[in-house]
């Protein structure tokens, strides 16, 4: 158990250490030595979890996405409408793209290489299918307009969230306020017209509580 825990430690040290110098420094300007230095291992300790940097980089991807997946998890257990319940968590998912370093770091990767391993191939299809995915269930439920393919709808939904980060993220902005915009339109383009005043008045619930100051 002991020599486990050291492993797990080791394991941790490495990713930690990747994650703050592909931050600060990017992934094209770190190297092997440099991940060893900061996580205070050595090459042998790295090389027992690890057999490359790339391969580094694929566990980031990789533990970011569960950690996003768990937001959507989350979500599903406040509300029995889908479609609130995918509003909720693409919030949650801005707002851990911006508190936590790891999933912040595996949103760069996959951004600047996506040829970096499977992990990134992989995310944005698997991404793509869970939106279509909630966008069927939000048409099963009543919530989507008649003359909206769903298959479209959650491509389309997709995008918009990933475009709302990217454009924050280049524009060093407020990711929810972007975030909020885009389904302003989104929910007049997909809900039905009687249903368009109560899913602004969710929404605008919502952001509220992304955007309400901290408490001293």
């Amino acid at each position: 158990m002991a020599r486990q825990a050291r492993a797990e430690a080791t394991y941790g040290k490495i990713v930690d250490a990747a994650v703050e110098l592909f931050t600060d420094a990017g992934y094209g300007d770190t190297d092997l030595a440099a991940i060893i230095r900061r996580a205070g291992i050595t090459k042998g300790a790295f090389y027992y979890h690890f057999n490359s940097k790339e391969q580094v980089a694929d566990a980031i991807i990789a533990e970011g996405n569960l950690r996003l997946r768990k937001v959507f998890v989350d979500a599903d257990q406040t509300s029995s409408s889908a479609l609130q319940n995918l509003i909720v968590a693409t919030f949650g998912v801005a707002r851990l793209m911006r508190t936590d370093t790891l999933v912040g770091a595996g949103n760069l990767l996959i951004q600047s290489l996506n040829q970096v391993g499977h992990a990134g191939q992989g995310l944005y299809p698997d991404w793509i299918g869970m939106f279509t995915w909630y966008l069927k269930t939000v048409a099963a439920q009543g919530d989507l307009r008649n003359d909206v393919d769903t298959v479209e709808a959650g491509e389309t939904v997709c995008a918009s969230v990933l475009g709302a980060q990217l454009l924050s993220d280049a524009m060093h902005d407020d990711v929810c306020g972007r975030l909020a915009r885009a389904w302003r339109v989104l929910i007049v383009a997909l809900v039905p017209d009687e249903s368009v005043a109560y899913f602004h008045e969710f929404l605008a619930r919502i952001v509220a509580q992304y955007t309400r100051p901290a408490q001293a």
